[in-house]
């Protein structure tokens, strides 16, 4: 296992554990005597910790690895670490206290009136759980691959455990949150433990002006590009009921393998498309690595979108029938994610367009999500991204074209993706005319 294992497809690994603990969850759920409306609580209880800490957060680990990794001294001996630690504990309690302070408002704007959810645990699952993602990034930057498998294994397990027993027992949704709250606290100790047996702990106000210098530009194109699946949400949550909003998550997932597959792609040709030497031979590895994917995730999908209809209320059970529509319509943004134009421009150093093109699909993304609503619900919400994400591909093409004089056709297989493209969407309309 050692000799296969990287720590990249290690924290791949990760992440789908990660996600089939989360999916498996809802699953089970289902199968359980909780109400729509109490796994609609569930729902919240996760979208409202995401959606107030995952720009920041996602920016300070991304900002992490380079600047820990460009120190003279090796990781473990850097108070990097530990300086990122503090920062992102400090961000984490002030985010906190604003929720809690502010749930009033949050509660009367983004919840239709409805309280936060056992607000109280919230709190504490903020506080600790937040900085407890350091954990699999410090292995990642001790390249210990093995023990990133072992974490990902024994900590989702324990979640697992914790989380169904008290659903199963009949203790209801409180204990369920209760369970996922102290799961957490055992993160949390598995974080210090960590520190103190690896890390020195020390705290640099010099990395720390660095760090948060790198990590801002990264928090804000985070919040920009991020944003679509909270949007969502909350106008979900501000004209619907908790049934209503579980009923939106629980089809609102994309693909976990096209983007899994996608950004590993994005990323490791980055490196290489830094390389101006040799753009023209790494834009043809880009279409032709572009082309094998396709090839692997547009039938995939297709699949997908005949199943689901038929598999949503044997999976789920029959009140979440109506997700199948929300999935389906969730699995066409494969055709926005299998474009990369975004690869080159961040290659190329051109990052301030990949934040001018988030903003302009954040903008999208709402208004339409605001227009379509009124016509369709949720599946108004849905296709709305969808189009957004697409408009974003759209306008990143163009300035990779019109700035770089670069063709789509150098770095887009433009028969394959078309091809498919227009055979994804006339499987799904058949199969949400049939179903």
């Amino acid at each position: 296992m050692k000799k296969y294992l990287t720590p990249v497809s290690a924290l791949q690994f990760y992440q789908l554990v990660r996600y089939g603990a989360l999916v498996l969850t809802g699953i089970i759920f289902t199968k359980t005597q909780l109400t729509q409306a109490e796994i609609g609580l569930w729902e919240t209880f996760l979208f409202l910790a995401g959606a107030v800490s995952f720009f920041w957060l996602n920016g300070f680990l991304r900002a992490l690895l380079p600047v820990a990794g460009e120190t003279e001294q090796a990781p473990e001996k850097s108070p990097a670490v530990f300086t990122s630690f503090v920062l992102i504990s400090a961000a984490s309690l002030l985010c906190a206290l604003l929720l809690y302070f502010a749930s009033p408002a949050v509660s009367a704007t983004l919840l239709n009136g409805k309280e936060i959810p056992f607000r109280s645990l919230l709190i504490i699952f903020l506080v600790t759980g937040t900085p407890s993602s350091l954990i699999e990034y410090l292995y990642l930057l001790k390249k210990k691959s093995i023990q990133i498998v072992r974490y990902a294994i024994i900590s989702f397990s324990a979640q697992l455990t914790l989380v169904i027993v008290p659903v199963s027992l009949g203790w209801g949704i409180q204990a369920a949150i209760t369970g996922l709250v102290v799961s957490m606290l055992l993160r949390y100790g598995w974080l210090l433990t960590v520190l103190i047996r690896h890390f020195p702990l020390s705290f640099s106000f010099g990395f720390a002006r660095q760090y948060i210098r790198l990590a801002l530009p990264l928090v804000g194109a985070t919040l920009l590009g991020g944003s679509a699946e909270y949007v969502d949400g909350f106008i979900v949550t501000s004209r619907f009921s908790n049934e209503v909003f579980a009923i939106f998550r629980y089809g609102a997932r994309e693909l976990p393998l096209a983007l899994l597959m996608a950004n590993a792609l994005s990323n490791s040709m980055l490196p290489e498309m830094a390389n101006r030497g040799a753009l023209t031979q790494n834009l043809h590895r880009l279409r032709e690595n572009s082309r094998r994917i396709m090839h692997l995730l547009f039938p995939l999908s297709m699949i997908f979108i005949l199943l689901a209809h038929p598999v949503f209320p044997l999976l789920f059970n029959p009140k979440f029938a109506a997700s199948a529509t929300i999935f389906n319509i969730y699995l066409l943004l494969v055709i926005s994610r299998l474009l990369f134009p975004q690869t080159i421009l961040i290659g190329l150093k051109y990052t301030r367009q990949i934040l001018i093109a988030s903003a302009f699909e954040l903008a999208l993304n709402v208004s339409l999500s605001l227009l379509l609503v009124r016509f369709f619900g949720i599946t108004g919400i849905a296709a709305a991204t969808v189009i957004a994400y697409l408009f974003e591909k759209m306008i990143l093409i163009r300035m990779v074209k019109t700035q770089l004089d670069i063709a789509p056709s150098a770095y887009i297989p433009r028969k394959l993706y078309l091809g498919y493209s227009a055979g994804l969407l006339i499987v799904f309309i058949f199969a949400e005319l049939i179903f």
